[in-house]
């Protein structure tokens, strides 16, 4: 009896390991360390994504912009349509203004390559890959 309910234990926690790894894969979370075009120059950027109750993907960033730091909040305006949930689009919004951000992301959630602009300008490169850093 004892072994029968240890399997069954088992066998309950497999599930819910899977379970929430497949759950885990439709959405990013987390922190993505990288860069972003700011003023001309490639600058290291810490990007950090959430999902809120409803499902829409939030988040906060931070960039060096000679040597400060720059903060700013993402919050999804929608995806593209295709189904995947790969690429969703975003505005951002810091103390220099507030823009657009198209972010496409591997399958795995593990990056992601994206292009943000202000208002009509040229798109300039955001990117990030999965990191352990948090954002004050």
């Amino acid at each position: 009896m004892t072994a029968s309910i240890s399997w069954t234990a088992a066998s309950l926690l497999a599930a819910s390991v899977a379970f929430a790894a497949m759950a885990g894969e439709r959405a990013p979370s987390g922190t993505y360390c990288g860069q972003l075009s700011s003023a001309g120059v490639l600058s290291d950027a810490q990007t950090h994504f959430e999902t809120d109750a409803s499902g829409t993907i939030i988040g906060k960033y931070m960039f060096s912009d000679q040597g400060q730091p720059v903060h700013g909040e993402l919050a999804e305006t929608g995806d593209d349509g295709d189904g995947s949930d790969l690429t969703r689009t975003f505005m951002w919004r810091d103390k220099y203004g507030y823009g657009q951000l198209v972010v496409t992301f591997t399958p795995d959630f593990s990056e992601f390559e994206g292009k943000w602009n202000a208002g009509g300008s040229d798109f300039l490169p955001w990117n990030g890959r999965r990191c352990y850093q948090t954002i004050s």
